[in-house]
Order: C-alpha cells, then sequence, then structure tokens
C-alpha cells in the first residue's frame, strides 16, 4: 500500500500526531483495556507478553536485524513529537521510551515511570516515581527535569501528546526530587495513567534541553544514521537499563514503496520482518518457506462516521437504521479478506469495563432498519459517504456497505477522494465519512473523538448528559461506579452515537523463522509493538 506524501498538505498539529496510527497509506486503488483505575494506581509493571517461539529457541546474540514497512515520505522524522506513521513510530519506539504505555496485550506498562499514583488521595495531584538508573544514550542520568521538559515542550507547541495529559495544570506541576513529578490538575481525572499509556506515541521522554537535531534518548537502540523515506540505522545500546536487551547489534528500518516491494524482501531475505500487510499477502506468505505469519486480533476500529448535528444524521432512527443495515460478517469476508472480528458500533474491546451484552443481529435487521427509515421519513434515502484509501480496508468497506444498503432502500454514493483532500480542509466535516484508530481504552478514545472539545470529533457529538459521565467517571476512584458510569456512556455509544463500528481490524505481519521474540498483539501497531528489543535472531 502506497502512503501519498503529505509533505505538501498543510494539517493541523493535532492530525499529523494521530495519523501516525494509520496502517499504510495508499495513494489508490481499493485495499482489501488499558488498565483500570486500580491497574493504574497499582505501581507494578504488567507482565511480560508472551514472545512466540522464544521459549522454543535458543537465541543467538548479535546479527543485524532488518525489518520493513510502507509509509515513509520526505516527511519522516526523529523528533519524538511529531510521528506521523506508522515508519516513524517504529524509530521512535527504538530510540526513545514513554513514562507508561499500552503493552501487546492492551494494559498499561510502567517503562520509565515505576509507579503513578494519586497524592493523599486526590485525583486532581498525581505522583509519578520514576525509574532509577537509567540514562539518556549521551550518558546523561534520567530524572524528574527531563519529564517536566517533555511536557512543557509537547504542551506549548500544541503537540498532539497534550490531549494525553489531561487537564494539566503545568504551572504548578513540579519536582519534589529528581525521581518523583507531582502532577496537579485542574480537575478530577482518574484516567490519568491509562491515558499518558494510551498517548505514549506522542510522549516520549525527551532530556532536558533537547533538540531535533541531537536524536537522544533511553530506548534500547543509539542513532546512527536516518534517510527519510528510506532507512534508518540505529545500534545496539551498551547501557541499557534492562539487562540483557536488545539482543541484535544494529537495527535497520527499511521504508518500502509498497507492499508487493515488502513482501518481496521478505521472501527473499532482504529483510526478516514485514509489518501491516493485506490479506492476500498473508495468505500468499503463509505458503512461503521460511516464513511465519502472525495475524493479531486487534481493537483497531475504522469507524463510519455521521454527523449528528447535520441531515438527514440529526435523526436518531437514520442513524440506528444504517447501523442495522450493515451485514458485518459478509463486510468482513469481502472488504477484509476475513481478516477481522464483528463488532457492534462500540470502541474499546479490551477496557476491563466493555459492556459485551451491546450486541446487534451480525446479519443486520433490514425490516427494522425500513421501519425507521419510514419513521424518520426518510424512505429511498440517497446520501454521499466520501472514502479514501487512508487505511486498510476503507474503500472496500465503503464499496460493500454502499451494496448493503440496497436493500433497505437506501442509495449510498461513493465519493473516492485522495488522502490530500480527505485530510485537507473539510477533514472532520464530512456529513458522512470513515476515520481509523488503533486501540484505546474507553475513556482515552472518548476523550479523543467523542466530546465537544475532543481534538478529532467526526460526528460532531455534543452531548451535555454524555460530557457529564465522562467527568463523573474520571472523579471517581471506585472501580464499581466507573463501570456502572461508562456502561451508560456506551448505552449512548449503542443507542444515539454517530459511529458505525462493524468490525475490529487485524493487524497482519510476517516474519522469517531465522528470528524470534515477537508476538501477537492487540492494540493495532504493527511489528509486535515495535518491541524491537526482544527481537533476536535463532541460533
Amino acid at each position: 500500500m502506497d502512503r501519498p506524501d503529505h509533505s505538501s498538505t498543510p494539517r493541523p498539529v493535532t492530525e499529523f500526531g494521530r495519523r501516525q496510527f494509520l496502517r499504510g497509506i495508499a495513494g489508490a486503488g481499493v485495499l482489501a483495556g488499558g488498565g483500570s483505575l486500580l491497574a493504574a494506581c497499582g505501581g507494578s509493571s504488567s507482565g511480560p507478553a508472551q514472545h512466540l517461539d522464544q521459549a522454543s529457541h535458543s537465541l543467538k546474540r548479535g546479527g543485524d536485524l532488518k525489518l520493513g514497512l510502507t509509509g515513509g515520505s520526505s516527511s519522516d522524522t526523529l523528533d519524538p513529537h511529531k510521528s506521523l506513521t506508522y515508519i516513524d513510530t517504529s524509530r521512535l519506539q527504538s530510540l526513545y521510551q514513554p513514562l507508561v504505555q499500552l503493552n501487546a496485550q492492551a494494559q498499561v506498562e510502567y517503562v520509565l515511570a515505576e509507579s503513578i499514583t494519586p497524592h493523599r488521595g486526590s485525583l486532581s495531584e498525581w505522583v509519578i516515581n520514576l525509574r532509577r538508573g537509567v540514562t539518556f544514550h549521551d550518558g546523561k542520568a534520567f530524572t524528574a527535569s527531563d519529564v517536566l521538559f517533555t511536557f512543557q515542550r509537547v504542551y506549548s507547541n500544541g503537540f498532539t501528546g497534550k490531549f494525553g495529559l489531561g487537564p494539566i495544570d503545568l504551572a504548578h506541576t513540579k519536582a519534589l526530587d529528581p525521581h518523583t513529578v507531582l502532577v496537579r490538575l485542574t480537575t478530577p481525572f482518574s484516567s490519568f495513567a491509562e491515558q499518558l499509556a494510551a498517548f505514549w506515541y506522542n510522549l516520549y521522554i525527551a532530556p532536558d534541553g533537547f533538540t531535533p537535531a541531537k536524536p537522544v534518548g533511553t530506548g534500547a537502540f543509539v542513532y546512527q544514521s536516518f534517510t527519510p523515506g528510506q532507512r534508518s540505522v540505529f545500534t545496539r545500546n551498551p547501557h541499557y537499563w534492562k539487562s540483557g536487551l536488545p539482543y541484535a547489534d544494529t537495527l535497520i528500518i527499511i521504508d518500502f514503496s509498497d507492499n508487493t516491494t515488502l513482501q518481496a524482501a521478505l521472501s527473499t531475505g532482504v529483510i526478516q520482518g514485514a509489518g501491516a500487510l493485506d490479506g492476500p499477502q498473508i495468505a500468499s506468505l503463509a505458503t512461503t518457506g521460511g516464513i511465519k505469519t502472525v495475524v493479531s486480533h486487534s481493537g483497531e476500529i475504522v469507524p463510519f462516521t455521521m454527523r449528528v448535528d447535520q441531515p438527514p444524521f440529526h435523526d436518531v432512527n437514520v442513524r440506528q437504521a444504517m447501523r442495522l443495515l450493515v451485514d458485518r460478517p459478509q463486510l468482513i469476508d469481502s472488504a477484509l479478506d476475513g481478516y477481522g472480528v464483528v463488532a457492534n458500533d462500540l470502541f474499546s474491546p479490551y477496557d476491563p469495563d466493555f459492556d459485551h451484552s451491546l450486541v446487534r443481529p451480525a446479519q443486520g435487521d433490514i425490516q427494522q432498519a425500513k421501519f425507521l427509515l419510514k419513521k424518520a421519513g426518510q424512505e429511498g434515502l440517497t446520501v454521499t459517504l466520501t472514502t479514501s484509501a487512508v487505511a486498510t480496508g476503507t474503500v472496500a468497506m465503503a464499496t460493500v456497505l454502499a451494496a448493503q444498503a440496497k436493500a433497505a432502500g437506501v442509495t449510498i454514493k461513493l465519493s473516492n477522494v485522495p488522502a490530500g483532500v480527505f485530510f485537507g480542509p473539510s477533514y472532520l466535516k464530512w456529513t458522512f465519512g470513515q476515520d481509523y484508530y488503533n486501540y484505546y481504552p474507553y475513556l482515552a478514545q472518548v476523550a479523543e473523538s467523542m466530546l465537544r472539545a475532543s481534538p478529532f470529533n467526526e460526528t460532531h457529538t455534543s452531548n451535555p448528559r454524555y460530557t457529564n459521565l465522562y467527568n463523573q467517571a474520571n472523579a471517581t476512584a471506585s472501580p464499581t461506579l466507573r463501570q456502572e458510569i461508562i456502561r451508560e456512556m456506551q448505552n449512548y455509544d449503542f443507542n444515539e452515537g454517530g459511529y458505525i463500528v462493524p468490525a475490529y481490524i487485524d493487524v497482519l505481519d510476517a516474519y522469517s523463522e531465522k528470528i524470534t521474540g515477537y508476538t501477537a498483539g492487540k492494540v493495532g501497531q504493527p511489528l509486535s509493538n515495535f518491541d524491537f528489543e526482544h527481537f533476536a535472531f535463532s541460533a
């Protein structure tokens, strides 16, 4: 899948940040939970992910690890707070580290922080205890000043990571000592730790006084060279704080122009791992000698977005009718080559508070859809759906939806626009469109797209009751009450919301049998959540 060069297409800084999770944006053609409050406050890290086959292989130290992705361009960056694409994040995850992140199993995992806990029981003040004995690549010790510098840099420049900081009061956030940060917030914010984790790819810690010309982090690999749109070369960090890691001496990340050349490079041994592939490629590689394919059932969503403030979708009957005309298994089989799991218009399936009882008829309910359209005075509805090859399956999903809608007497006219147009001035304004999200815990996804002040509110949802419930959920330390509130919010999503979420999208990767240490993951990032420090050659 080609990703068009957006360097000449200005977009808001915040949009650039979230679009880093686009899976190999294609220029043309049809392409086939986070921790609870208790977990966030626990202080202990989530257990390590199960790395596929690692236990059954003898691991070899050293070697040049070569991995491939698509989606790079002249706009590629090593700035830890300006990631645009998957391939950007693959580099940043190797050089830098966040305080916390979502691991491959979609759980909050402590990295440079050892714990994040309420200060004296207040949900408006949080204490971050930092890991000791960590140094940056230049030998400088990691301390609280680096955290404060990073927060200030991200917030003052309006980078996307600011949304992970929530209602932070930077003026009164301070270091209590070299390894402790006191964060003050303007309102209670019980989801602070999980929102930091959800936005980790925009909140990598940079050293105090950081300049982009000197890409120095605390990660497993050290910068050697970087050619935007082509390749990056990093070397093993000999002073890494995780004993025995990484395994490889050199990490080389290569950008390919499309998935065809990416597949060929893996098949011929040019690279040892290829990420974010398509269904037909996985089927082909599964029969290729020396290659192992990995299908990750993730919480990624590619929602159809209906503006609730514009006709015809201002009528909840129309929104419900549109959700009921979807044959979800058929859409997954036809548009995604079967690589997806049925969803019921809800996001955050791995959140511990997710309500699995909210389900729709898998094949849809055409008669009920017709009834609701008639009730809304919209029999024979015609509507334009703006689509674009901005993520795996977008155009194909739109095409299948248009075909399915005919059974309910609905005509969906497809407007397939270039990615530069889709993300241009009309982005977030389409009456009926699409978008793309990796997995986020529930409250983090709400903050991202469901509130009036959200940076990516494509549906233009502005429901006072829903917003009040979000604030209530953040104001309670009770897991039971929080679940009750979130369940009420999900009922709104299910019965009144502006999303059609037909599937959770699988992530498709493939590896040479010469390496091990990778794992399937739920978050949606390819190549084992970019956990390259565990990749190793088999002895």
